[in-house]
């Protein structure tokens, strides 16, 4: 509170300044009340007040060489040498016995700043008393020559004592005024006209002076200033290094702590030796509770799991929440100390949670792998506890695995499959297969999605998802999108125009300029109507990076390509920003159609259609494979949907056979000719006949 007082006194000073003569008594006399412009005037007068006794000395030795000879010897070798004495000890006090400015106290530098501007009066009255005496035995030249030292003495302690301004002042007062007067007195206009001179020079000297001193004292200020908000900063960098640490929702180590660490005790093993094993623990139930009882109970469920977690934590095991319903274990022993930890966790887990009256059951599945057998680096052994994960979920939910030989060799195959990414042909390799979607009111194909096939002649049909992971992993899914929309294009080119086509983009996509740059650049080539074109998104891949995501989105938007939000009810917080979204159409996830017999699943489809009613987005149901789930949906009012019970996936010359035989799905008839091939739409004419 004092600097802050000091600031506010400092600012009163500058605004007197601007105001008129109110400075002359304020700021000649008054000191600063900021502890920092106190002890910065010191520090600044610990160096200049020795130079200004060196400088007296000097003069006292020149009036005596000047004037020697005619003046009594006596008289001005007795008053040079006491001059000399004095300067020479006050050098030595300021110079050794002083204390430095890191060391002194505000009061103590306040009261010296006094001393030091009272110590003023009686060297001024002894230099000017001395300049008399030597004026008056002078001849002219020597008259001339002790009035150039009394000059050049109140010019130099002036400039001495630039940051002690009332010293400075007094000085001017006790020198200049004295000698002109003096000067006057004896009639001698010669050196009266001198004396005016010189005094109009240490005048403006003066408001030099405090000029220099306003903007030190500015300077000591914004300084104090600086360092408040530095030290401000670096507690907000503090706390936000904890907050980066730290895991917003569960309060847990988070992902970037546990990485860190596990950094850390691969560097550190050289050293100590000491065994420990990676673990990463995923939810097995975790994502129908997001489905059906909603985020917030999904929230607040991984924060009673975060909260007996971190009651298991200890010095020998460290659990962080990667993210999702994921966690990751840092486990310090060999691998049965972390199937004791495993066991546990486990025992843990499969008790069920209260959650706003619900009892929820979850139960867990880790995978494990010990450092340095499984890996030597901090990044193979994770990726092996994450492959450990990702297989004892497929195999055996509810249990741990360790990564073992055989798992090993299945990586081996994963690392085969990038291999052969790296070196494949994916102009030639690459194809297109499309599915239609279809207007369950109106029966026509509105439209077809591309997906993508790799068939390798090393290894054969590879599943998208496995290749496009690996694709991802490396880099290369650029270069697949823009080769597969190319394909895609071109398929379009040979389908009638009403015919829409929807694309995939990936998570590294719709982040990449380059990658949106050439999905532009062959839409304007191939002369294609962007109002056909829409690229499909998945909510992961927004919060890869959302900020450019929706950027490159709303260029796409500009230019009429629509956008579908993919596998909608997936995600952590679709529901929460789909209305701030650019998108105009939402895929309901096949994992809600395949389900439409379960009354909470649909209700959450009727949900789901009524919100994008409300928000005027189209919203397509993917893998209807039953024509009950076929006549559900229309009940629901949904209008747009593709899967098995229309058709699966097929090449170019397939669909258009298909299309030429079912010709009339893609017309204006309606349900009422050309269906017989389609058993949901049979069923439809029969439930809804005001349409026959």
């Amino acid at each position: 509170m004092s600097n802050d007082k000091a600031r506010s006194s400092n600012a009163a000073h500058s605004v007197e300044t601007r105001s008129g003569m109110p400075w002359l008594r304020r700021e000649i006399w008054a000191f600063s009340d900021d502890p920092d412009v106190l002890i910065g005037q010191y520090a600044n007068l610990k160096r200049q007040v020795p130079l200004l006794y060196l400088l007296l000395i000097i003069i006292a030795l020149a009036s005596f060489c000047l004037m020697v000879g005619n003046v009594p010897l006596l008289l001005v070798g007795g008053v040079s040498a006491a001059f000399v004495v004095i300067g020479t000890f006050r050098i030595v006090s300021w110079l050794f016995f002083l204390p430095e400015p890191d060391r002194i106290s505000v009061a103590e530098a306040r009261n010296l700043l006094h001393r030091t501007t009272l110590a003023v009066i009686p060297i001024c009255l002894s230099y000017l008393a001395y300049s008399f005496l030597l004026d008056a035995y002078g001849d002219p030249s020597q008259r001339a020559g002790v009035a150039i030292c009394l000059v050049m003495t109140a010019i130099g302690c002036m400039f001495c004592l630039m940051h002690l301004p009332q010293a400075a002042f007094l000085v001017n007062l006790l020198t200049m005024v004295p000698y002109a007067t003096y000067q006057l007195l004896t009639g001698n206009e010669t050196f009266l006209i001198v004396a005016v001179i010189a005094g109009t020079v240490t005048t403006l000297m003066i408001r030099v002076s405090l000029n220099a001193h306003e903007a030190f004292t500015e300077l000591i200020t914004s300084r104090a200033e600086l360092a408040v908000q530095r030290g401000e900063a670096e507690r907000l960098a503090g706390e936000n290094a904890s907050l980066a640490m730290t895991d917003a929702l569960t309060g847990m180590p988070n992902r970037r702590l546990f990485l860190g660490q596990l950094a850390d005790r691969v560097r550190n093993n050289a050293q100590t030796g000491r065994p420990f094993v990676v673990g990463i623990l995923d939810l097995d139930r975790f994502k129908p509770v997001n489905d059906i009882y909603g985020h917030a109970t999904g929230d607040q469920l991984l924060i009673d799991i975060a909260r007996q977690l971190r009651a298991m934590t200890n010095d020998s095991l460290l659990i962080a929440r990667l993210g999702g319903d994921e966690f990751g274990l840092l486990v310090d022993g060999d691998a049965a100390e972390a199937a004791a930890v495993g066991n546990q966790l486990i025992a843990l887990l499969d008790q069920p949670f209260a959650i706003d009256g619900h009892q929820l059951s979850l139960g867990c599945s880790i995978g494990f792998a010990a450092f340095p057998y499984e890996g030597a680096t901090a990044t193979s052994i994770f990726d092996r506890a994450d492959y450990a994960l990702y297989h004892v979920k497929a195999d055996s939910r509810g249990a741990f695995a360790f990564f073992t030989s055989d798992l090993e060799t299945r990586l081996r195959t994963e690392t085969e499959l990038e291999t052969a990414l790296l070196s494949a042909g994916l102009a030639s390799e690459l194809r297109v297969e499309l599915q239609p979607i279809i207007c369950l009111a109106t029966a026509q194909v509105r439209g077809v999605e591309a997906l993508a096939r790799w068939n390798n002649a090393g290894i054969g049909a590879i599943d998208p998802a496995r290749f496009i992971d690996a694709a991802e992993r490396l880099n290369l899914m650029g270069s697949i999108t823009t080769t597969l929309f190319a394909k895609a294009v071109a398929h379009m080119k040979a389908l009638p125009s009403g015919i829409g086509l929807s694309f995939n983009l990936s998570t590294c996509d719709i982040v990449t300029p380059s990658t949106i740059d050439m999905l532009i650049g062959t839409i304007i080539e191939q002369q294609i109507a962007p109002r056909r074109v829409t690229f499909e998104i998945t909510e992961t891949a927004l919060m890869k990076d959302y900020g450019r995501a929706i950027a490159h989105i709303e260029r796409l938007r500009a230019m009429g390509v629509s956008i579908a939000l993919d596998d909608f009810g997936t995600g952590f917080s679709s529901l929460s920003y789909l209305s701030r979204l650019p998108i105009d159409k939402i895929k309901i996830d096949r994992s809600f159609v395949a389900n439409l017999a379960e009354p909470g699943v649909r209700k959450i489809v009727a949900a789901i259609l009524s919100m994008c009613d409300t928000l005027g987005v189209e919203c397509i149901a993917e893998g209807v494979e039953t024509t009950e789930d076929c006549l559900t949906l229309r009940t629901l009012g949904c209008t747009l949907a593709q899967g098995y019970v229309f058709a699966r996936p097929m090449g170019i010359r397939r669909f258009r056979e298909w299309l030429e035989t079912n010709r009339e799905i893609g017309g204006t008839a309606g349900l009422r000719s050309g269906l017989k091939m389609l058993p949901a739409f049979a069923e439809l004419r029969k439930r809804y006949p005001h349409r026959a």
